[in-house]
Parts: C-alpha cells; sequence; structure tokens
C-alpha cells in the first residue's frame, strides 16, 4: 500500500467532501480517502498494483473534479493559486456589490411609491447579472451534485435565488403581484462575501507551513570537480560533498566527512544547547552552524530531509480528521434534502393553510433555504484543527491530528523528560526587589 497527497479542485462546499471521498473509496485498489474540505486536499491510501496516482486523478474528472498529486515543488505554485483565487472572489464580490445595492434600495425603501420610471425593469436589469454571472457557480455546483444523485448547499442558494428571481420575472411580465429582484441579488452577494471570507481563512490557516519551508536553507556551496559552487537548494543530489561555513543554515541532512563544529538543532530537538559536531556525525538540514567549518555528505535530499517530513506530518495533520468533524459531515449530508423537505412544507402552510399570497409564500420557502445552508457546519471544525495544528507548529509543537487534538482537553498531567527540551534553558530577570533603605542615585 502506498499514501498520496491530492489537491483538489471544483470542491463548492462541504458536502463535496463526501461525494468525493466516496468516489475514491469505491474504486478497486483505494483502501482509504480522508477529504479536507478546508484546504481542497485528499488523502488517499491506494494498492499500485491496482492503480496509480495517475488513476486517482482521472477517477476524480470523471465525477467532475479535477486535481492533481501534491509535490513539493508544488507549494509555490499553490499560493499562487490562492492568491488568484482570492482576487476573482474579490472582484466578483465588488461587482456583485455594485448591482445589488442599488437593487436593494429600489426594491426596500421605494416599494409602493417608485422613485424611477420602469423600476421593476430597471431592477431586472441590476439582479439579472448576479443570477447568471456571479452565481454561475451555485449553478454548477448543484448541476454537479445532482448528476452525483447528491445535493449541497449550492443546490440550496440555487433553488432559492432561481425561485425569486424567476417568479419576480413572472410578475414583471404579467403585471400581478410584487416583485422580489432585490432578495436574489443580496443573497447571492453575502454567499459570495462569504465564500471570500472563508478563502481568507483558508489563506491564513494554511500560513505556518509556508513559514516553515522558508526555514530552510535557499543556497548550498557543494564542491564538484574540486572547485566550490553555491547553487539552489533544489539541485543538490546524494552524495555531494557540501561546505558549511560559520553562520550559515545546513542545507540537507548528512554525515560530516571533515571538520568539527556546533550547531544549533533548536529547530528539530528544541534543545537551546548548540550541539558538538565531529567527523562521522549526523547532520540535520536547516539547522545553523554556529562555529567552525566542515564539509558534509548529502545523505537525504528534497522530500526525504527532516524539515521536510515535518511539514508533511503537519499537512496529513490538517487533512486527518476528527471523530467531531465525522459526524459533523454526516448530519450535513442528510441536512440538505431535509431542508428541502422543509421548504416545501413552509411554502404548502402559508399558500393552502393560511392563504397567504404566492410571493409571500414563496420567500418564506427561500429564507428556510438560504438561512439553513450548512457551510458553517461542515468547515467550522476542519478550520479549527487548521489553526490548531498551525498554531502548534509556529510554536514548535507537533500534533499529529485531529482525533489527538480532540481528546487533548482530557489530559490531567504531562510528564517532560528534562528541563532544556521545553524551556529556554537560559537564565533571566524576572523581578528586582530592592531594600527600602536603598539610596537611588
Amino acid at each position: 500500500m502506498k499514501k498520496t497527497n491530492l489537491k483538489i479542485t471544483g470542491m463548492h462546499c462541504a458536502s463535496c467532501t463526501k461525494i468525493v471521498s466516496r468516489t475514491l473509496e469505491k474504486h478497486p485498489g483505494v483502501k482509504s480517502a480522508t477529504v479536507n474540505f478546508s484546504t481542497e486536499k485528499a488523502a488517499v491510501e491506494y494498492d499500485q498494483k491496482k492503480i496509480d496516482e495517475q488513476g486517482l486523478v482521472e477517477v476524480l474528472k470523471k465525477k467532475g473534479y479535477d486535481g492533481h498529486v501534491i509535490h513539493e515543488q508544488n507549494i509555490k505554485l499553490e499560493e499562487k493559486e490562492k492568491k488568484k483565487e482570492l482576487a476573482k472572489l474579490r472582484l466578483k464580490v465588488i461587482i456583485s456589490a455594485i448591482f445589488a445595492i442599488p437593487a436593494f434600495i429600489l426594491g426596500m425603501f421605494f416599494m409602493k411609491t417608485p422613485l424611477l420610471p420602469f423600476q421593476d425593469y430597471i431592477m431586472w436589469i441590476l439582479a439579472t447579472p448576479i443570477q447568471f454571472y456571479i452565481g454561475w457557480q451555485f449553478y454548477q455546483g448543484s448541476w454537479m451534485a445532482l448528476k452525483n444523485k447528491s445535493a449541497n448547499m449550492d443546490s440550496l442558494i440555487a433553488l432559492g435565488t432561481s425561485a425569486a428571481y424567476f417568479y419576480s420575472v413572472y410578475v414583471v411580465l404579467s403585471g400581478n403581484g410584487h416583485q422580489y429582484f432585490e432578495a436574489s441579488a443580496v443573497l447571492i452577494t453575502l454567499v459570495i462575501f462569504g465564500k471570500y471570507l472563508e478563502a481568507v481563512a483558508k489563506g491564513k490557516t494554511s500560513e505556518a507551513i509556508s513559514k516553515l519551508m522558508k526555514l530552510g536553507a535557499k543556497t548550498a556551496t557543494v564542491i564538484r570537480k574540486g572547485k566550490q559552487q553555491k547553487i539552489p537548494i533544489d539541485d543538490v543530489k546524494h552524495g555531494d560533498i557540501i561546505l558549511v561555513k560559520p553562520g550559515e543554515k545546513v542545507p540537507v541532512d548528512g554525515v560530516i566527512i571533515s571538520g568539527h563544529s556546533s550547531l544549533d538543532e533548536s529547530l528539530v530537538t528544541g534543545e537551546s544547547i548548540p550541539v558538538e559536531k565531529k567527523k562521522g556525525d549526523e547532520v540535520i538540514g536547516s539547522t545553523i552552524n554556529k562555529v567552525g567549518s566542515f564539509r558534509f555528505k548529502a545523505t537525504k535530499v528534497g522530500s526525504e530531509t527532516t524539515l521536510s517530513r515535518i511539514v508533511k506530518l503537519i499537512e496529513e495533520a490538517q487533512t486527518k480528521k476528527a471523530p467531531i468533524q465525522r459526524f459533523a459531515d454526516t448530519v450535513s449530508s442528510y441536512f440538505v434534502p431535509a431542508v428541502i423537505i422543509i421548504a416545501l412544507l413552509t411554502f404548502t402552510f402559508w399558500f393552502s393553510l393560511v392563504h397567504s399570497e404566492v410571493g409571500f409564500a414563496l420567500i418564506a420557502a427561500v429564507a428556510v433555504l438560504v438561512i439553513a445552508c450548512p457551510c458553517a457546519l461542515g468547515l467550522a471544525t476542519p478550520t479549527a484543527i487548521m489553526v490548531g495544528t498551525g498554531k502548534g507548529a509556529k510554536q514548535g509543537i507537533l500534533i499529529k491530528g485531529g482525533d489527538a487534538l480532540e481528546t487533548a482537553h482530557k489530559l490531567k498531567y504531562i510528564v517532560f523528560d528534562k528541563t532544556g527540551t521545553i524551556t529556554k534553558g537560559k537564565p533571566e530577570v524576572t523581578e528586582v526587589i530592592g531594600d527600602k533603605n536603598t539610596l537611588e542615585i
């Protein structure tokens, strides 16, 4: 069995995680698939004899999603993609607000006494680009869910706003009733704004991993054919002889072949006191050389280095689901169909039993559909896990996963082996108490 991490694109809400994980796990050769909506990643365990990494991506494509295998060099590319996605969402929020605010003012404050001639037609013009340009992603998401015989948050938004929009079109063309263009326009604008805030939150929670990656050395001084060459860290190969001078970071993991020094390994071990190193001793990449120069032979490069493995551990921890998250995902999968049924019952109650106007009954049903979106339900737990593991990584604490984080509150006692591992190991003045007879000079 082999493990791999996939970056998944095309997931529209937390309900999509259920579809993606179920799709992957149903395929022969896949043992398990854990999907995280917040990170947009999947940790997959599979049999290489039955399916390869590209095969996993093809399985996703058949269901309407897309993705690629995550490699170390993809991290910078991912950051660019996130910035591009954020800029795109920001632009959508601005465009949507430009059309929605006038529609809201006209619809709410000048409903009975129109401010402008042909006000209903003007509101129709204002609401249309929001409904079919800004809101197009909700139609895509709901169609994808429908193809997978499911329903998601996008289904609720698409159903609710479409009902309000097309009923309003009927009212304007027939001249009977009151239109609700501002309702659909404002709802889509608020949801898009929520998605923008969600994207910002996702970016912030993954900052810890980016900062850890930046701790590594950027270049290495290798000795090839008897000459010193400064090369990018990505170009270092197994067996390269590397020279490290005082004050420099050790580029990769390896074994000292000549020279001696003391290294600050607090990044990895937590020990505040530098460790003496001599010929034959192992050195860890990203640790700092204090005094003396030495040469060492590279034994672990790229994703094999200790720092890279620490980063991978944190990424895996952020992908793992806590028991409470599995429960939330299960609830959200049944939640959407239940909300649709409640919305239909709401419409029936107001229209058939209370004998309200069609417009009022419809808006009541739309309110149920939109307000009940289970976004927060599926997003809250994974976001909390991402923040927790990310904050821990910043402080040098590596958390193995959401399950460990969830059970941590039950701990009563923590026993540590020695002073210096989690403390500074350096005395400092905490308080100064002077004698009352002491003269101040």
